[in-house]
């Protein structure tokens, strides 16, 4: 049986100092790791302090949010209304340059026995409207939804401007609550869809006072015509026998032909005549029968300017009264 040897101290004191090795290096890693972690937690805690707390969503309150609403609605209507004449000015433009050519038109022997026709077959009036305001509608119309959009476009940069000025006091905008953000934008779909210029337009353009006026003028230019027609009646009797006579006797020589001159001699005494008088009345009357076409026009712009005006003014009447619905439908409160 062998015996064990003994321990050797040497290893074990080896072995004890490894150990304390091991044990110091991990106490000291664990106090490097903290004292990072507390610095850091120093330095975060340092950059929190020195920025301010971000401010909440505010609603605004409802006496303010109404004084908001009108007077958008009502600056809205102010800054379009003066953009009307300009507007108009392009829907009438082709009609006040179509006078001119009618005119033309009009003092010809050809334009005289085109509206004789349309005079007796009843035509005549609206022959006269598609002459003179030929896409008259469509350009109203086009002009209506222009406006409609100048206004919801002025009504959304008035209200920006005006919830601007909402502010903190260093300037910051101030976050809006979910309520007043949800009446702002029903309001700015409101300025869009309430009272549309376009449906107006098209109601007004449907009963146009131009339609009256071309009737108006219409049985004018029919009495006219008839007149003259009847007034060189009684020429073109002694003209077309002095015509008729004059040409059989230059061609009696042609025997049977002497006919044939005699016709051809009696309606260039129609037609001369014809050419005379529509001469001497557009000579005496073409400028008043312009001026009075004008004047048509004159008057139907000055009652689309009103009529659209007007409209205008209802519109932002609508919005400010569609505040009570908005304000009723999420339970808010407006100032008596």
């Amino acid at each position: 049986m062998t015996q064990a040897s003994p321990p050797n101290p040497l290893e074990e004191t080896s072995d004890l100092y490894a150990k304390n090795v091991i044990v110091s290096r991990f106490f000291w890693a664990t106090v490097f790791l903290l004292a990072v972690a507390m610095l850091a937690l120093t330095v975060a805690g340092s950059i929190q302090t020195t920025q301010p707390p971000r401010p909440q969503s505010v609603e605004i309150e409802p006496t303010t949010l109404e004084r908001i609403l009108t007077d958008t609605a009502i600056s809205a209507q102010k800054a379009v209304a003066p953009d009307i004449d300009a507007y108009l000015d392009d829907v009438y433009a082709p009609a006040y340059a179509a006078i001119p050519a009618y005119a033309e038109f009009h003092y010809s022997v050809l334009g005289e026995y085109v509206e004789l026709t349309e005079a007796v077959s009843g035509q005549m009036s609206d022959a006269l409207y598609e002459r003179l305001f030929d896409g008259f509608e469509q350009r109203l119309a086009t002009t209506a939804v222009v406006l409609d959009n100048r206004y919801a476009e002025e009504y959304q940069s008035i209200l920006h401007e005006q919830i601007s000025g909402q502010m903190l006091p260093d300037g910051t905008p101030l976050p809006l609550g979910e309520i007043t953000d949800a009446v702002l934008q029903d309001a700015l779909s409101r300025a869009q869809t309430t009272l549309p210029l376009a449906s107006v337009a098209v109601g007004i353009s449907g009963s146009s006072s131009l339609k009256l006026a071309s009737a108006t003028m219409a049985e004018k230019l029919a009495a006219k015509v008839a007149a003259k027609a009847s007034a060189k009646g009684l020429a073109k009797g002694g003209g077309v026998m002095a015509g008729a006579g004059g040409g059989a006797l230059l061609c009696f020589w042609s025997g049977p032909g002497a006919a044939v001159c005699g016709v051809v001699g009696g309606a260039a005494a129609w037609f001369l005549t014809d050419a005379v008088v529509v001469n001497i009345d557009e000579y005496f009357n073409r400028e008043e029968f312009e001026a009075e076409l004008r004047e048509i026009l004159n008057e139907d712009r000055a009652e689309k300017r009103e009529l659209l005006a007007g409209v205008l003014q209802e519109k932002a009447v609508a919005m400010d009264a569609a505040v009570d619905e908005i304000f009723r439908m999420r339970d808010l409160h407006k100032a008596d």
